[in-house]
């Protein structure tokens, strides 16, 4: 759910993993990190599933967006469809 996301924007709580639940954000990238943990649980409990990716810098985003814009260029100029987004979770491809 939405309301189950935990934000975290402050360096102390950064810096010490939010007290061993993320990980440690090194003090020299506390101005441009994200760091993000998915988890899954299943009804009754027994089960976590979890996918967590960290970053440190800012240039893996600059990096990022350029591969992107790159890619869906690329996909343009091969004729794939484009997606329009109508409104939340609806596509409509053209």
């Amino acid at each position: 759910q939405v309301e189950d996301v935990e934000k975290v924007r402050n360096d102390e709580t950064s810096l010490n993993g939010a007290n061993g639940r993320l990980g440690k954000v090194p003090s020299e990238h506390l101005p441009g990190h994200a760091y993000h943990t998915y988890a899954l649980t299943s009804g009754d409990g027994t089960v976590t599933f979890e996918l967590r990716h960290n970053v440190n810098g800012r240039s893996t985003y600059a990096e990022g967006v350029a591969d992107a814009c790159l890619f869906l260029a690329a996909k343009a100029d091969a004729g794939f469809p484009r997606a329009r987004f109508l409104g939340r979770r609806k596509r409509l491809f053209d």
